[in-house]
């Protein structure tokens, strides 16, 4: 997931805790009522897929299944904790410490990807929300049953969070190797203009 918007430009997570300082939290609170125009304390479907869909580059059933998954308790409205926990994460992207935010909050993101409330999660059910935290699909299943040590191709929450923790490790390593591979190729055509 990319952010694309700069409204979260000048807000940063506290390094210790990877959560919002007082008066981040204050800012994200003023655009969570700037977003409920209705003042009821909650943003319906609508709302909350209008502010995903400008401050980030996901589809829309990419934003459902974020809105499904904050919340939990099925109201069809994301309240002021909700929106809060999705400015961090979505914070957490921007400044790129995600690693950070999910080892501080792991339980938390356990949950939040646990769809079925078993108390584990499958590859399925990481793989479903692994773009929310930038991994893509074939980086979580090359590692994940090196993690599953109980061997029932689910991870109980001990296992996830090693888990998570290499998967965001292998992800950037791919990001990297592709990188270098683009800046390979722009060096190699500049090298290549300068003997003409």
């Amino acid at each position: 997931m990319k952010i694309k918007s700069q409204v979260l430009n000048f807000i940063h997570l506290d390094r210790s805790f990877s959560l919002l300082t007082v008066k981040n939290t204050r800012l994200v609170l003023a655009y969570f009522n700037a977003l409920d125009v209705h003042g009821h304390g909650k943003l319906n479907d609508i709302q909350f897929y209008q502010f995903m869909k400008k401050v980030t580059n996901l589809n829309k059933q990419q934003i459902f299944l974020v809105l499904d998954m904050l919340d939990q308790t099925a109201t069809g409205y994301i309240r002021f904790q909700e929106f809060y926990l999705l400015a961090c994460i979505l914070i957490s992207l921007k400044d790129r410490v995600e690693k950070q935010f999910i080892f501080r909050h792991s339980k938390l993101v356990f949950e939040m990807m646990d769809e079925d409330g078993g108390g584990t999660i499958s590859a399925d059910e990481f793989g479903h929300y692994g773009f929310l935290f930038n991994l893509k699909d074939h980086s979580v299943r090359d590692i994940f049953f090196e993690f599953d040590v109980s061997g029932d191709e689910e991870l109980d929450y001990k296992e996830f969070k090693m888990f998570a923790m290499a998967c965001i490790d292998k992800q950037r390593e791919l990001d990297e190797k592709k990188k270098e591979r683009m800046m390979r190729g722009i060096g190699g055509l500049d090298s290549e203009a300068d003997f003409d």
